[in-house]
């Protein structure tokens, strides 16, 4: 009997430390994210601002098939071309067609985590950056609560920084 009961401890035991270790990167990307902010963070420490102004938008997409999707639109945000056609869209004045594309970003492909680094790889597959298409990636990650934060090193504007975004989980009441 008390070999059994022994028995049965150890069992809750395993099982209530199998439940309190964290799931893993992989479990807890998948759904739809709400961008909360980005910022660039030069070497000095300093915080800027300089691509997507202080209050940008967007949505990122992770699936469990592994497909992942990003949509970002800067602060603020481009007002031209007015049109809702992709036809009058491609009519419209080159300025206005500049200004659209300088105040959006997005791009799209698969993801892998490499849960040692706490990191995720975006293998990015067509990007409005033509440049980044077939490029791999690699963001840091930090998950609490329902905030993701993703960090990627850059060398933009002549310089080493981080560039970090905060996102938020959209649940379905929302």
């Amino acid at each position: 009997m008390r070999q059994r009961l022994c028995i049965l401890l150890l069992l809750c035991n395993a099982a209530f430390t199998l439940a309190q270790k964290p799931s893993a990167i992989k479990d807890q990307l998948p759904g739809t994210w709400r961008l909360i902010s980005i910022e660039t963070i030069r070497s000095s420490g300093e915080i800027i601002y300089p691509f997507y102004g202080k209050h940008p938008q967007g949505l990122l997409m992770y699936d469990r098939s592994g497909w992942m999707s990003v949509q970002i639109v800067a602060d603020p945000m481009p007002m031209v071309p007015r049109t809702s056609s992709r036809e009058e869209f491609l009519k419209a004045p080159q300025s206005e067609k500049v200004a659209a594309i300088d105040g959006y970003y997005a791009y799209f492909g698969t993801w892998t985590t490499d849960e040692s680094a706490s990191s995720v790889t975006h293998h990015i597959r067509h990007s409005l950056s033509p440049g980044e298409r077939d490029q791999d990636g690699v963001r840091g990650v930090a998950l609490q609560g329902n905030r993701l934060t993703l960090t990627a090193k850059a060398h933009e504007m002549g310089e080493d920084h981080q560039r970090r975004l905060v996102w938020e989980r959209i649940t379905s009441s929302q």
